[in-house]
């Protein structure tokens, strides 16, 4: 019997990430895992590398892996990296392992290396966008925003606000009576 190899496609929404408080969206797809029981993504970033522990509607468990359910659709995911403090520029890798345990309690696990670009903004020229991918992460912030079932049934008021105006030069009538003008 012969092992499938998993299926899986890795894009970026940036070419590179910038050094410093830079931020980037790596959409992953993974084909359907056919008579799998119990699957897992695991991430391996470079140092200085994090990302948001958001896998949209993926669980994540303590270990920070991934939990896929095995389905006929292909599974998406969209996730957020990130740089806080100034990480060497240059080419680092982000390891992903694929981890599961077939129908017969076979466990199988495959890694794969995505090659990410790290580049000082400054010495960088803009960089090139995959507008398919920006669009994906447009789509999901517009969810979290306003999700689809808003938990209250109560109408939005939209009402302006009043427009409170102040007169530094208006004083009252008990103003006027009882101040001292000196």
């Amino acid at each position: 019997m012969t092992e499938q190899s998993f299926q899986v496609e890795f894009r970026f929404a940036k070419s590179y990430l910038e050094h410093e408080e830079g931020i980037n969206h790596l959409w992953i797809k993974l084909e359907p895992l056919a008579g799998v029981k119990l699957a897992a993504l695991r991430l391996q970033l470079p140092k200085g590398i994090f990302w948001t522990e958001d896998a949209g509607v993926y669980p994540i468990d303590a270990d920070s892996q991934i939990r896929l359910e095995s389905s006929n659709p292909p599974i998406k995911l969209l996730l957020e990296m990130y740089t806080l403090q100034p990480v060497s520029p240059g080419l680092a890798e982000l390891i992903f392992t694929v981890s599961c345990i077939a129908a017969g309690g076979v466990e199988r696990s495959e890694s794969f290396a995505v090659p990410l670009m790290i580049a000082a903004e400054e010495e960088a020229e803009p960089p090139s966008m995959d507008n398919e991918i920006v669009q994906k992460v447009k789509e999901r912030r517009c969810r979290k925003n306003h999700p689809s079932d808003h938990g209250n049934k109560e109408p939005l008021d939209c009402t302006p606000g009043r427009i409170i105006r102040y007169d530094p030069h208006f004083r009252s009538e008990l103003e006027k009576q009882y101040s001292i003008e000196g």
